[in-house]
């Protein structure tokens, strides 16, 4: 019988399963062996060990969550309303992949200007700018204190939190006319 070829791919689309199923904590060479159907060998060869497979990882499940931001892009009225029901989507139907991806040390952000270039979504800004009629630097600036605002809502269900989608967005938008109001007063 010949040899199965085993792919990196193969190797971090099985650890993402069983991230997205049971957490970081359920990951190991031989859980991700048995997911991906081949010996621990492949995982040690592709990866040199656990360490480095975690951080491959990581870029993957961010790449996966990427597509889920595209799939999700018309889920509200605007692109910017869209990026922050994704994400609060996100943090209640994938728990596991949320820790593992944002409130766990892989994320590794020592400033918030890192979290923006990490999480920022391409044409948001621009949204945000005609929304609250922002010049572009304080258009940044208010989708920087949402994206930390809406990810104190998104980790609170991470959690357990059951709060309805209508609370979510009218929280969301009582947060954006404030800081938008409070952008336009510091533009002037």
């Amino acid at each position: 019988m010949a040899e199965q070829k085993v792919t990196r791919k193969d190797v971090l689309d099985a650890a993402l399963a069983i991230v997205r199923e049971r957490g970081e904590g359920a990951l190991s060479a031989r859980t991700v062996a048995e997911r991906a159907g081949c010996s621990v060998q492949p995982i040690y060869s592709q990866f040199g060990d656990m360490r480095q497979l975690v951080c491959a990882l990581y870029d993957h499940a961010r790449a996966w969550v990427a597509a889920y931001n595209r799939e999700h892009a018309l889920d509200g009225c605007n692109a910017f309303e869209s990026n922050g029901l994704a994400h609060l989507r996100l943090a209640r139907t994938e728990r596991p992949l949320f820790h593992f991806l944002y409130l766990s040390p892989h994320m590794d952000a020592t400033g918030f200007a890192e979290v923006y270039d990490s999480v920022a979504i391409e044409g948001v800004q621009r949204c945000i700018e005609e929304l609250g009629g922002l010049p572009p630097a304080e258009a940044h600036e208010l989708y920087l204190d949402m994206i930390v605002y809406v990810h104190g809502m998104a980790a609170m269900l991470a959690t357990g939190a059951d709060f309805s989608d209508e609370e979510l967005v009218a929280r969301m938008d009582g947060a954006f006319h404030c800081f938008a109001a409070r952008s336009a007063a510091d533009f002037r």
